[in-house]
């Protein structure tokens, strides 16, 4: 990278940076004081629309609250360098399953948790691969929002009523690899190779206009770097994704 784009990537991280944080304090109290209006609704006597409009308040309020926290997220992990990482011990079944279980969360508050054998019809259901033994060392808070990220994507891109996600673990000697599948509706050819560009985003007609900043596989990619290891993703239209993080065991 020449010295022109390191100071290009550097003023777009400060402004990144300075937006985020702009948005953080408004968006708080906005949420903040909805949320308190709300817990109120059964001492006062709102009118239907009035209802109606302080829940849809809310709920914008919180999409927007994500989408700062993954634009923080992003600015954080594309301004680190490997010597910045927290590096700690890690058991990844531990990890990975408090992670399906937030996505799903996100996803339907009355989904069922993370279960190995699905058979419902609809909702969403991960299934885990991972060995009780397997351990990486990596920063925690980086990993979880890799994974997070994986997991939200591979739910978001699928407008099935019943949503299968299967991630493994493996261990590979000196490397492991985690493993996101879904069956939903796959990424075009000519699209594969843009995804993890800042900013880019997929118009994708199957589930309709994706809520993002087109900053979470670019996070992905950075994260994975930051630890010496890769991402790989080989997708199938119409079939669904595979998405695959590499990374160094120690």
């Amino acid at each position: 990278m020449s010295e022109n784009d390191l100071k290009e990537k550097d003023a777009s991280n400060k402004i990144l940076s300075l937006v985020s944080h702009k948005l953080k304090t408004p968006l708080s109290i906005i949420n903040g004081y909805s949320e308190a209006i709300l817990s109120q609704a059964g001492k006062e006597k709102f009118s239907p629309f009035t209802s109606k409009a302080l829940e849809e308040i809310n709920k914008q309020g919180l999409k927007m609250g994500e989408l700062v926290d993954k634009l923080l997220n992003y600015n954080k992990i594309s301004s680190m360098k490997p010597i910045d990482l927290k590096k700690t011990d890690i058991n990844l079944k531990t990890l990975v399953k408090e992670c399906a279980s937030h996505a799903i969360a996100k996803d339907d508050d009355s989904a069922p948790a993370p279960t190995t054998e699905p058979t419902a019809k609809r909702g969403t259901y991960i299934e885990i691969d991972c060995s009780e033994r397997l351990n990486v060392h990596a920063d925690k808070e980086i990993l979880k929002a890799m994974l997070e990220e994986m997991l939200d994507n591979a739910i978001k891109f699928n407008n099935k009523m019943e949503k299968i996600i299967k991630l493994q673990c493996a261990n590979h000697g000196n490397t492991v690899s985690i493993s996101v599948r879904d069956y939903g509706a796959g990424i075009r050819p000519q699209d594969v190779n843009r995804i993890f560009e800042p900013f880019y985003q997929v118009d994708d007609y199957f589930t309709g206009q994706i809520n993002g900043w087109g900053l979470g596989l670019p996070m992905l990619k950075n994260g994975a770097e930051l630890h010496g290891g890769t991402v790989n993703v080989v997708s199938d239209r119409g079939l669904g994704s595979i998405f695959t993080v590499t990374l160094p065991i120690q």
